[in-house]
Protein backbone atom coordinates (compact mmCIF):
# COMPACT_ATOMS: atom_id res chain seq x y z
CA UNK A 1 0.00 0.00 0.00
CA UNK A 2 1.50 3.68 -1.17
CA UNK A 3 1.86 6.31 1.37
CA UNK A 4 -0.74 8.11 -0.48
CA UNK A 5 -3.90 5.39 -0.10
CA UNK A 6 -2.73 4.96 3.93
CA UNK A 7 -2.80 8.83 4.23
CA UNK A 8 -6.20 8.51 2.78
CA UNK A 9 -7.02 5.89 5.07
CA UNK A 10 -6.11 7.66 8.21
CA UNK A 11 -7.73 10.57 6.80
CA UNK A 12 -10.87 8.53 6.90
CA UNK A 13 -10.25 7.63 10.49
CA UNK A 14 -9.39 11.08 11.65
CA UNK A 15 -12.97 12.20 9.87
CA UNK A 16 -15.07 9.33 11.51
CA UNK A 17 -16.17 8.34 7.65
CA UNK A 18 -15.30 4.69 8.29
CA UNK A 19 -18.51 3.30 7.81
CA UNK A 20 -18.88 0.93 5.14
CA UNK A 21 -15.66 -1.22 5.89
CA UNK A 22 -16.03 -4.87 5.80
CA UNK A 23 -14.12 -7.15 8.29
CA UNK A 24 -12.17 -8.00 4.91
CA UNK A 25 -11.12 -4.40 4.18
CA UNK A 26 -10.35 -4.23 7.81
CA UNK A 27 -8.33 -7.57 8.32
CA UNK A 28 -6.32 -5.79 5.68
CA UNK A 29 -5.68 -2.53 7.59
CA UNK A 30 -4.92 -4.25 10.56
CA UNK A 31 -2.03 -6.21 8.84
CA UNK A 32 -0.80 -3.65 6.61
CA UNK A 33 -0.84 -0.06 8.08
CA UNK A 34 0.45 -0.72 11.52
CA UNK A 35 -0.24 3.32 12.11
CA UNK A 36 -4.59 2.49 11.71
CA UNK A 37 -3.92 -0.95 13.39
CA UNK A 38 -5.24 -0.21 16.76
CA UNK A 39 -8.79 1.77 14.87
CA UNK A 40 -9.08 -0.90 12.52
CA UNK A 41 -8.78 -3.60 15.18
CA UNK A 42 -11.26 -1.73 17.39
CA UNK A 43 -13.92 -1.31 14.63
CA UNK A 44 -12.95 -5.45 13.53
CA UNK A 45 -14.52 -5.88 17.08
CA UNK A 46 -17.54 -3.91 17.07
CA UNK A 47 -18.70 -5.58 13.89
CA UNK A 48 -18.42 -8.90 15.78
CA UNK A 49 -15.58 -10.81 13.74
CA UNK A 50 -15.88 -14.02 12.06
CA UNK A 51 -13.86 -17.04 13.49
CA UNK A 52 -12.11 -16.80 9.88
CA UNK A 53 -11.43 -13.06 10.59
CA UNK A 54 -9.82 -13.59 13.83
CA UNK A 55 -7.52 -16.48 12.82
CA UNK A 56 -6.41 -14.36 9.65
CA UNK A 57 -5.25 -11.90 12.26
CA UNK A 58 -3.86 -14.66 14.34
CA UNK A 59 -1.91 -15.74 11.58
CA UNK A 60 -0.83 -12.40 10.22
CA UNK A 61 -0.71 -10.11 13.06
CA UNK A 62 1.77 -10.95 15.83
CA UNK A 63 0.88 -7.76 17.86
CA UNK A 64 -2.63 -8.80 18.11
CA UNK A 65 -2.08 -12.46 18.67
CA UNK A 66 -3.34 -12.63 22.43
CA UNK A 67 -6.01 -10.84 21.96
CA UNK A 68 -7.52 -12.82 19.10
CA UNK A 69 -7.06 -15.88 20.38
CA UNK A 70 -8.90 -15.07 24.03
CA UNK A 71 -11.57 -13.38 22.11
CA UNK A 72 -11.96 -16.77 19.57
CA UNK A 73 -11.52 -18.86 22.31
CA UNK A 74 -15.07 -17.13 23.65
CA UNK A 75 -16.56 -17.84 20.09
CA UNK A 76 -17.31 -21.32 20.15
CA UNK A 77 -14.02 -22.44 18.31
CA UNK A 78 -14.07 -25.61 16.34
CA UNK A 79 -10.69 -27.74 15.78
CA UNK A 80 -9.29 -26.32 12.96
CA UNK A 81 -9.87 -22.60 15.32
CA UNK A 82 -8.01 -24.34 18.29
CA UNK A 83 -5.11 -25.62 16.12
CA UNK A 84 -4.95 -21.74 15.21
CA UNK A 85 -4.30 -21.15 18.80
CA UNK A 86 -2.10 -24.07 19.73
CA UNK A 87 0.08 -23.24 16.98
CA UNK A 88 0.68 -19.18 17.21
CA UNK A 89 -0.64 -17.97 20.82
CA UNK A 90 2.28 -19.90 23.16
CA UNK A 91 0.08 -17.98 26.18
CA UNK A 92 -3.20 -20.04 25.49
CA UNK A 93 -2.05 -23.03 24.03
CA UNK A 94 -2.81 -25.08 27.20
CA UNK A 95 -6.42 -23.64 27.57
CA UNK A 96 -7.06 -24.22 23.69
CA UNK A 97 -5.25 -27.62 24.06
CA UNK A 98 -7.80 -28.75 26.93
CA UNK A 99 -10.63 -28.06 24.55
CA UNK A 100 -9.46 -29.76 21.75
CA UNK A 101 -8.97 -32.76 23.57
CA UNK A 102 -12.92 -32.53 24.64
CA UNK A 103 -14.06 -31.76 21.01
CA UNK A 104 -13.80 -35.34 20.05
CA UNK A 105 -9.94 -34.34 18.08
CA UNK A 106 -9.12 -36.56 15.20
CA UNK A 107 -5.39 -37.92 14.53
CA UNK A 108 -4.54 -35.05 13.15
CA UNK A 109 -5.63 -32.62 16.16
CA UNK A 110 -3.68 -34.99 18.45
CA UNK A 111 -0.91 -34.54 16.42
CA UNK A 112 -0.88 -30.99 16.67
CA UNK A 113 -1.54 -30.95 20.48
CA UNK A 114 1.62 -33.39 20.58
CA UNK A 115 3.97 -31.38 18.71
CA UNK A 116 3.08 -27.92 20.57
CA UNK A 117 1.38 -28.47 23.75
CA UNK A 118 4.06 -29.99 26.64
CA UNK A 119 1.29 -31.15 29.86
CA UNK A 120 -0.99 -32.25 27.19
CA UNK A 121 1.41 -34.61 25.21
CA UNK A 122 0.88 -37.90 27.34
CA UNK A 123 -2.30 -37.56 26.83
CA UNK A 124 -3.36 -37.04 23.83
CA UNK A 125 -0.56 -39.69 22.97
CA UNK A 126 -2.14 -42.17 25.13
CA UNK A 127 -5.85 -41.36 23.04
CA UNK A 128 -3.58 -41.33 20.10
CA UNK A 129 -2.14 -44.90 20.40
CA UNK A 130 -5.65 -46.34 21.28
CA UNK A 131 -7.13 -45.38 17.99
CA UNK A 132 -5.89 -47.66 14.80
CA UNK A 133 -2.52 -44.89 14.91
CA UNK A 134 -0.87 -44.74 11.40
CA UNK A 135 2.83 -44.60 11.09
CA UNK A 136 2.57 -40.58 10.84
CA UNK A 137 1.02 -40.69 14.16
CA UNK A 138 3.64 -43.35 15.64
CA UNK A 139 6.50 -41.06 14.29
CA UNK A 140 4.84 -38.04 16.57
CA UNK A 141 4.19 -39.58 19.71
CA UNK A 142 8.11 -41.93 19.00
CA UNK A 143 9.26 -38.07 18.78
CA UNK A 144 7.42 -35.96 21.60
CA UNK A 145 5.72 -38.20 24.01
CA UNK A 146 9.37 -40.35 26.07
CA UNK A 147 6.76 -42.28 28.48
CA UNK A 148 5.28 -43.45 24.91
CA UNK A 149 8.31 -43.88 22.91
CA UNK A 150 8.97 -47.70 23.25
CA UNK A 151 5.22 -48.76 22.94
CA UNK A 152 5.41 -46.78 19.76
CA UNK A 153 8.11 -47.58 18.47
CA UNK A 154 7.27 -51.24 18.55
CA UNK A 155 3.74 -50.84 17.41
CA UNK A 156 5.55 -48.98 14.09
CA UNK A 157 8.16 -52.19 13.56
CA UNK A 158 4.94 -54.37 13.68
CA UNK A 159 3.66 -52.06 11.18
CA UNK A 160 6.38 -52.18 8.44
CA UNK A 161 7.86 -49.24 8.41
CA UNK A 162 8.94 -47.41 5.33
CA UNK A 163 12.27 -45.76 4.92
CA UNK A 164 11.21 -42.62 4.70
CA UNK A 165 10.02 -43.83 9.02
CA UNK A 166 13.09 -44.88 9.37
CA UNK A 167 14.38 -41.50 8.79
CA UNK A 168 12.29 -39.80 10.55
CA UNK A 169 13.36 -41.61 13.39
CA UNK A 170 17.39 -41.23 12.41
CA UNK A 171 17.00 -37.36 12.25
CA UNK A 172 15.08 -36.79 15.07
CA UNK A 173 14.83 -39.74 17.70
CA UNK A 174 18.64 -39.91 19.11
CA UNK A 175 18.34 -42.65 21.48
CA UNK A 176 16.45 -44.91 18.39
CA UNK A 177 18.81 -44.07 15.47
CA UNK A 178 21.13 -47.11 15.58
CA UNK A 179 18.10 -49.33 15.67
CA UNK A 180 16.70 -47.55 13.18
CA UNK A 181 19.45 -47.29 10.96
CA UNK A 182 19.93 -51.04 11.05
CA UNK A 183 16.05 -51.68 9.81
CA UNK A 184 17.02 -49.46 6.55
CA UNK A 185 16.29 -51.32 3.24
CA UNK A 186 18.53 -50.95 0.52
CA UNK A 187 17.77 -49.34 -2.58
CA UNK A 188 17.73 -51.69 -5.12
CA UNK A 189 19.16 -50.58 -8.40
CA UNK A 190 16.72 -51.72 -11.28
CA UNK A 191 18.54 -54.01 -14.13
CA UNK A 192 19.16 -52.42 -17.34
CA UNK A 193 17.09 -53.14 -20.50
CA UNK A 194 20.34 -54.74 -21.32
CA UNK A 195 20.63 -57.15 -18.12
CA UNK A 196 16.65 -58.07 -18.25
CA UNK A 197 16.95 -59.32 -21.83
CA UNK A 198 20.50 -61.35 -20.90
CA UNK A 199 18.57 -62.96 -18.12
CA UNK A 200 15.51 -63.88 -20.23
CA UNK A 201 18.15 -65.59 -23.17
CA UNK A 202 19.37 -67.81 -20.05
CA UNK A 203 16.69 -68.95 -18.82
CA UNK A 204 14.70 -69.87 -22.76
Amino acid sequence: MTKTREQRLADLFTQGEIIGFSNNDLRYIIRYVESLRQEAWQLLLSQEPTNNDLRYIIECVRSLRQEAGQRLLSQAPNNEDLRYIIECVRSLRQEAGQRLLSQEPSDYDLRYIIAYVEALRQEAGQRLLSQEPTNDDLRYIIRYVKSLRQEAWQLLLSQEPTNDDLRYIIAYVKPLRQEAKSRLLPIIVPQTLEQIMSEIKRLA
